[in-house]
């Protein structure tokens, strides 16, 4: 990062706090702020109504929206988000605009300038017009609630609006298109990814950069090109230093059984979608009583459809695919005219816009875009500015979300609309992003699977296969079309009764199409099978513990081998005694967890530290697969062991394993005290649920984070992912935001959670009133039934005259 980024960085933050503090000291004297939270009772007309609409929120502060028509319940969930949820809407919004620094300063240019460069909004909008009527109807509806509902709101708005001295514009249909696209770039890693091992390559030798990406177990060895040859002429390596290694681009876990598994006889499903944890969390729990049926789950604030859920007829639950959607190409300029870049025809005009970008306490910013057949033209302070892409070279994105028309958000709400696996299916052909597992069931008994989306196929003779940028101006690296719908991965009523995906392979090695190289590793999957296969009897309440399952498939690979390899040394014999006696699960009350993975988290530093030089900090994991290989020696990789940086001396693995453990020891003394007794795996790895921006403000940050103890680790069903190259290398920054049990006997025993509360609003108790439930394992029902529900409140509201 540049010195002058920097300081506007931190020049930025200071305003921010200055006005944090500010805004603080008044509310203190006129109690804005709490006055902020809604009542969520009381009768309201509001214009854009076409009838009358009931919202009960229950105990658990979950609304229950009544209308009699799809228009007016999404209406009502309008209401509902912008009472519970407005920053968070506001936020996710102008970050889809790329307009944050307009209200956040200077330091949000870089990512102003990515996002208008991608032009997801100007798609979102496009898009409308796009959608089927009835579509649009009820995009228009729900802003109309919003927007109605703000109209005659009497208290002063969430603290971050009174903190910030801003006040929202109104809501439109394009908004929530673009809360999709949002997500569909935040579930996408290939372009980084793709830069990560070209930046490698600069340290690395071509078999060394094979052997630490090792490929998914079972398959053959990915071929990656001779990258001297590749990039003779290009500047891939410079630029890719610009690019931080950002980790997983989420991770789940979902499952369905039919009857033959389970008590009822009927199917049951499990889903729990792992995202980076947010205060408060991405998703907003409802019920949405449309005339003609109930639809119940986890909805995203700005989107007017429950997203992972249940209807009177099926339930659905998400994974991430994590296919390769995306490639970055070097794009070649004319030295004789900047404005335009080689093509296989030879060299083509770049299109070009200009867009202002408005920035608080600071100048507003000309910028100009410029695009190319391949895609987009990358800013170059997103890639490390000028200085890291040699003159005469430019980087460009290809991505199939940058397809037109993009009717995921139409095919969202339609399957909410299905009553059985065909339905389903069918509603989901205008899906373009992000690809998911999709699992299915119904009352009937059906179970199903398909992964919607578009997926490129590349031409056999493409030089990278989507794995390191490629070169622009060359035919053979374009895409050639995509995966047939049909051609989609997809099963139904398989006879083995049950389908499992937690990001791990879903396809056999005869399937005729490449999705991705870099599947997750499978060994949450191979749990959930174990635990299926336990029982035939599975309930609601089994479904539950194993949603919660802390059972570590990598702990109980690894600890055995580290344990044979380690010497029988007096200083480390309590250590190796606790963990020889460990049964491997990542419970809270245990210190053989923090034993075990700061054994692996030095082992990981002694074995490739000195090997990838500077590029370890980023890249500091535990590569699983990598580090068994190099451990067991296979094909010579034992050599790992030897550091690089001493000469003459030649470190055995059983060595580094024995140094390795007595740094894990004195490291985690000083972290956690002398006492290994006292030690607990919940306290050393805390949930950490981030308010954005303000968990980053100095004075308010500890306030508006959410923390709680939790158990689970990287490769647990109850996954609690943590980076162990960070300076609190345990906490649990990504996880499941919403778990949810879907009993098809009775969907109104179905079973439901969210990691934080209801509502955004950091003063209103709802803001963290379900963390500790969330971090214990507990869960909720959510009735259907009208005289059913507990109501804690209610509102009316009624067509404006």
């Amino acid at each position: 990062m540049s010195t002058a980024l920097k300081i506007g960085k931190w020049t930025g933050f200071a305003l921010l706090a200055l006005i944090a503090v500010v805004g603080l000291l008044l509310m203190d004297r006129y109690g804005a702020a709490r006055q902020s939270v809604d009542a969520h009772d009381g009768s309201f007309q509001l214009a854009g109504l076409s009838a009358p609409v009931e919202i009960i929120r229950d105990e658990n502060s979950v609304p229950h929206i009544f209308g009699t028509s799809e228009e007016d319940v999404a209406f009502g969930l309008g209401v509902t988000h912008a009472q519970d949820r407005l920053w968070q809407m506001e936020l996710f919004r102008r970050v889809g605009q790329g307009r944050l620094a307009e209200l956040l300063g200077s330091f949000a240019l870089p990512a102003d300038r990515y996002l208008r460069t991608l032009d997801l909004y100007g798609q979102a909008q496009a898009t409308v017009s796009d959608l089927a009527p009835e579509t649009q109807s009820l995009l228009a509806a729900y802003a109309a609630g919003v927007n109605s509902y703000l109209a005659q709101r009497e208290i002063p708005l969430p603290p971050e609006f009174l903190f910030m001295a801003h006040t929202p514009d109104p809501w439109v249909p394009a908004d929530s298109v673009v809360m999709i696209k949002l997500l569909a770039l935040g579930l996408s890693g290939n372009a980084t990814r793709e830069l990560s091992r070209a930046r490698l390559a600069e340290v690395l030798t071509t078999d060394q950069l094979a052997a630490f990406f090792p490929p998914y177990p079972g398959d053959g060895p990915v071929a990656l090109p001779d990258l001297a040859s590749l990039y003779a002429d290009t500047p891939i390596r410079e630029a890719a230093a610009a690019i931080p290694d950002i980790g997983p681009k989420g991770a789940s876990n979902n499952w369905v059984v039919d009857g033959s598994h389970t008590a009822s006889g009927k199917p049951l499903l499990a889903n729990d979608p792992h995202l980076g944890m947010l205060a408060p969390s991405i998703w907003y729990l409802a019920h949405l009583a449309y005339p003609d049926r109930n639809v119940v789950g986890g909805t995203i604030a700005g989107v007017p459809s429950v997203v992972l859920g249940r209807n009177d007829h099926i339930a659905w639950g998400y994974t991430n695919t994590g296919p390769d959607t995306q490639d970055l190409y070097v794009e070649k300029l004319n030295p004789d005219n900047p404005g335009e870049y080689l093509t296989p025809e030879g060299y083509q005009a770049f299109d070009e816009r200009t867009e202002i970008i408005k920035v608080r306490f600071g100048e507003d910013e000309l910028f100009t875009i410029r695009s190319t057949r391949n895609g987009p033209v990358l800013p170059s302070d997103f890639f490390g500015a000028d200085e890291l892409i040699e003159e005469g070279h430019v980087i460009s994105l290809s991505w199939t979300a940058f397809a037109s028309p993009d009717l995921t958000i139409e095919a969202g709400h339609n399957i909410t609309k299905a009553q059985n696996f065909e339905e389903f299916r069918n509603a989901l052909r205008s899906y373009v992003a992000p690809m998911q597992n999709m699992v299915f069931a119904n009352v009937e008994g059906e179970i199903g699977f398909i992964a919607p989306a578009q997926i490129p196929v590349r031409n056999e003779a493409h030089e990278t296969q989507g794995l390191i940028p490629t070169p622009g101006w060359k035919a053979e690296n374009s895409w050639t079309g995509r995966i047939p719908f049909e051609g989609l991965p997809q099963t139904f009523n398989p006879t083995s009764g049950k389908i499992v995906t937690a990001n791990n392979k879903i396809v056999s090695d005869s399937y005729p199409y490449s999705i991705t190289k870099q599947w997750d590793l499978p060994y949450r999957a191979e749990r959930i099978e174990e635990l299926l296969a336990a029982s035939t009897a599975h309930t609601v309440d089994s479904f539950n513990v194993m949603l919660m399952d802390n059972g570590s498939s990598f702990a109980a690979k690894f600890t055995p081998l580290l344990l044979t390899m380690a010497a029988d040394a007096p200083e480390t014999a309590a250590v190796r005694a606790r963990l020889a006696e460990w049964d491997h699960r990542m419970d809270g009350d245990k210190p053989e967890p923090i034993l075990f993975l700061s054994w692996m988290r030095e082992l990981t530093r002694l074995v490739y530290a000195d090997e990838l030089k500077e590029e370890f900090a980023s890249r500091w994991r535990f590569h699983p697969v990598f580090m068994e290989q190099v451990l067991t020696g296979v094909e010579g990789k034992e050599a790992w062991c030897d550091n690089t940086t001493t000469l003459n001396v030649e470190e055995s693995c059983s060595a580094l394993v024995d140094e390795a453990l007595t740094k894990a020891l004195a490291d985690s003394k000083e972290r956690f005290g002398d006492d290994m007794n006292a030690w607990r795996w919940d306290e050393a790895h805390p949930v950490v649920n981030r308010h954005i921006p303000g968990s980053f403000l100095p004075l308010l940050g500890d306030a508006l984070t959410i923390v709680r103890p939790s158990s689970g680790g990287n490769h647990t069903i109850n996954r609690g992912q943590h980076s162990i190259g960070s300076s609190n290398p345990f906490d649990n920054i990504h996880a499941a935001g919403y778990r949810a049990v879907y009993d098809l006997a009775d969907l109104d025993a179905s079973r439901y959670m969210i990691s934080t509360g209801q509502s955004g609003n950091p003063f209103s108790p709802d803001f963290d009133h379900l963390a500790t439930d969330w971090a214990e394992g507990g869960s909720i029902t959510i009735a259907t039934d009208r005289a059913s529900i507990a109501a804690k409140s209610r509102m009316e509201l009624t067509p404006a005259p």
